[in-house]
């Protein structure tokens, strides 16, 4: 049973999506208070169709028992709270001592902890250091390199005004730390709202500037992360795609995050229309208004285990809810970035459904082979790897054959396009580098990912999106000696409570 908060009481109660008008509401039925409704997407259609191919999934009824709940503990993406302290405190933070009331910034041994019991994963997750702000901690360097000794992929989190200074901006980037940078766009106005001064904006773009001075040090390594208010910031997105285009040896992900409304307006007076996930993606199509952009759920790519498998690669980490993340591509064609859709045939849909059965013949044929004449001569010669990846990669033959504009894709004309595509496939068999291949003979030169973040406020938190989150918030009890794993989007409901008492722990342990 999916369940969400009432509006009234708070209480967590029976919930339901229900279209309206071309909307979704998130409808909870409560005993006490009756039914209260919250706005969650402002397109019905989109948000059905990204559930209309999802995988099976067998729920188990949460109920936002987070700090004793053992279902998370194998988590694929990492927060850690490095610090609630920060150099800026915007009004739209609710982890910083403003928002908490105290300070919490633990010693390096319980960053040893954390990192210790997470390195007992297979695969290991990716860490991403947060706050607060990271960078205000003088041993972040210390604790990066200590994830990394793990043998674990560090982020770090921050709004990017200490890389302002191209000394220590040079420091972060040798850790290999890949960062996430928040970046709203040119106005200041934005700034002066969202970040509560409008003098972050010159200092920010400084720092994006010093990551590209770095050459090889900060290639590709970088995300943007830019949040979204209606009315204030909402027309931003065409910008926002030139800077990351202008920048992209090093600019590989932009993060669009609708804004939360997790404040108190009786202290703060700022009360804008809802955002939602579909309404920021279609933003982002209004910026491309000669294509049809067709934002598909992140964990949708999850579900391709075998099929990446088959051609050497691992799965990728997401499998959360459909209407959580969901991702586009953009490319480059050397001058701006165009949809992917440009060079593809058929709806995102269709080709998501294409996918979903060449997958499926895939792990059937896996299954079968486990107790064939077939698997059995294959594993006898161990060849069973190599015929699996011969059937991947001669399906995504197929698939590219039947589905990409070859005319729009590849590079010259007549015979030479003729020779660009013989070459591409040979050079990608031969393992010569997919992505100089790419550019050498395509007229792909770069690409952008855009992810669009779900909402994560109380009013709405559902069960159901929470018990599929990949994503976690990691801390360690020093009283109980455990290392604990709370969701992402729950990680608000005990943020306070929980850091208190680390912060309690460790001011005793000094005095």
């Amino acid at each position: 049973m999916n369940r969400a908060f009432c509006n009234s009481c708070q209480k967590l109660v029976p919930a339901r999506s229900v279209p309206r008008d071309g909307k979704v509401f998130l409808v909870k039925d409560c005993p006490d208070c009756g039914e209260t409704t919250t706005y969650i997407s402002s397109d019905a259609a989109s948000y059905q169709r990204k559930r209309s191919i999802d995988f099976d999934y067998d729920y188990h009824g949460c109920l936002t028992n987070c700090t004793s709940c053992e279902h998370h503990h194998n988590p694929r993406f990492t927060f850690v709270n490095v610090t609630n302290r920060c150099n800026v405190n915007c009004p739209i933070c609710f982890d910083n001592v403003p928002g908490l009331g105290f300070e919490f910034e633990p010693p390096i041994e319980y960053f040893e902890r954390v990192f210790e019991d997470l390195a007992k994963f297979d695969p290991k997750p990716a860490v991403c250091l947060f706050g607060g702000e990271p960078t205000v901690r003088e041993d972040l360097f210390d604790i990066i390199r200590m994830c990394r000794s793990y043998g674990m992929r560090a982020r770090v989190f921050t709004n990017g005004l200490k890389l302002a200074d191209e000394e220590y901006c040079r420091r972060l980037a040798k850790t290999r730390a890949e960062l996430l940078i928040s970046y709203d766009g040119a106005n200041p106005e934005t700034y002066a709202v969202l970040r509560g001064t409008c003098k972050v904006l010159e200092l920010k773009r400084k720092a994006i500037e010093n990551v590209g001075k770095l050459g090889n040090v900060g290639r590709r390594r970088v995300t943007i992360v830019s949040v979204i208010s209606k009315g204030l910031n909402d027309e931003v997105i065409p910008e926002l795609f030139e800077f990351c285009h202008s920048r992209r040896r090093f600019i590989g992900t932009l993060y669009l995050m609708p804004l939360c409304h997790t404040w108190d307006t009786a202290d703060w007076d700022f009360d804008p229309e809802r955002i939602t996930t579909e309404g920021v993606e279609a933003l982002v199509n209004d910026a491309f208004p000669e294509h049809e952009v067709e934002f598909l759920p992140l964990g949708f790519v999850h579900q391709f285990g075998t099929l990446m498998r088959s051609i050497g690669k691992e799965p990728l980490p997401y499998g959360a809810h459909p209407n959580c993340e969901s991702a586009y591509f953009l490319v480059s064609d050397g001058e701006k970035y165009v949809p992917v859709g440009h060079y593809l045939r058929g709806s995102a849909l269709d080709l998501g459904n294409t996918f979903m059965r060449l997958e499926k013949r895939l792990a059937a044929r896996v299954e079968r082979w486990k107790t064939s004449l077939t698997g059995r001569v294959l594993s006898a010669l161990h060849l069973k790897q190599a015929a699996l990846r011969m059937r991947g990669l001669g399906a995504l033959m197929l698939f590219l054959t039947r589905h990409v504009r070859f005319g729009r894709f590849l590079k010259g004309r007549g015979l030479t396009k003729l020779l660009h595509a013989i070459l591409l496939p040979i050079e990608i068999v031969l393992r010569r580098g997919t992505s100089k291949a790419i550019r050498r003979h395509t007229n792909v030169q770069g690409h952008l990912r855009v992810v669009v973040l779900p909402l994560e406020d109380n009013h709405v938190l559902e069960t159901e999106r929470l018990e599929r989150c990949p994503t976690v918030q990691a801390y360690y009890d020093p009283e109980t000696d455990e290392v604990r794993y709370i969701p992402l989007c729950a990680w608000k409901l005990h943020n306070k409570k929980i850091l208190r008492k680390i912060a309690d722990h460790y001011t005793a342990a000094v005095s």
